[in-house]
């Protein structure tokens, strides 16, 4: 057969594939393996987020069991920071002998009070009946000029002022009561039976400056951001939420009882 004369075309010869786990394949099967672990931290959330979308879709009540649970988990741990911050703060919160003190009784309720706060004087009547059911709570009043605090430090200075001069609870009462006096100091101290000299000096002075920064301080560590805000045993009740105040006045009865 001549060069010129056409040959029969002719099948390939068939060869065998390689081994699935061929030296080969492992090898590149490695090196796509770093690859994607190398890109881990931008595909793999990308993919998570995907699945859990798809998910939460399919299936609503998922996400709302997640975020119940996120709900409890950042209220116990808020719970947890709490009673730290009380526990490492105690004889400032609940033993201060600076702070007026409205009761005699064995179960402590500390208020953090502003007298230009208006929930504070809106509240004052409710507190003021649940001190009188409950004779075995004595009322501790952090006065906490964070309101108005230029005006509300003077009202505070006067607070501290009548409780050095053993009119605390009349001069408590009118400011919280009598919104048109509220300005008028002089008119404050003489309905409470108070002579405005002494009282004036009282509250000018070093001491009760510093005890109001003092209080103010304590109320920042404990992340107090309003008024009112109660602190009873380990539980803080922010506003004048008599029924939480009761239950927890309620707690703070029974532990005391167990001794």
């Amino acid at each position: 057969m001549s060069d010129t004369e056409t040959r029969e075309p002719q099948a390939p010869k068939s060869e065998k594939p390689a081994p699935l786990f061929s030296q080969a394949n492992i090898t590149t099967g490695l090196a796509v393996l770093a690859v994607i672990l190398a890109g881990a931290p931008y595909v793999v959330p990308q993919v998570q987020s995907h699945l859990v979308r798809n998910g939460l879709m399919a299936k609503p009540a998922v996400l709302e069991d997640a975020m119940r649970k996120l709900s409890d988990d950042r209220e116990a741990e808020a719970s947890r920071s709490t009673e730290a911050a009380i526990a490492a703060h105690h004889d400032s919160i609940f033993n201060d002998p600076a702070d007026p003190t409205l009761g005699t009784g064995p179960i402590k309720v500390v208020e953090f009070l502003d007298y230009n706060c208006a929930y504070c004087r809106r509240g004052e009547p409710v507190i003021k009946a649940f001190l009188a059911e409950n004779p075995d709570v004595t009322l501790v009043v952090k006065e906490y000029p964070v309101v108005h605090p230029p005006e509300s430090i003077v009202l505070a200075k006067y607070g501290l002022a009548a409780y050095q001069n053993s009119k605390y609870a009349a001069v408590h009462d009118v400011l919280l009561t009598d919104d048109q006096n509220l300005s008028d100091l002089k008119a404050i101290t003489a309905k409470a039976g108070l002579d405005l000299a002494k009282v004036s000096a009282d509250a000018g002075s070093q001491a009760t400056a510093d005890h109001i920064k003092k209080t103010v301080t304590l109320g920042t560590n404990l992340g107090i951001s309003g008024t009112p805000t109660f602190i009873v045993g380990n539980t803080v009740v922010a506003g004048a939420d008599v029924e939480k105040l009761r239950a927890a006045v309620e707690a703070e009865r029974q532990r005391l009882k167990k001794g």
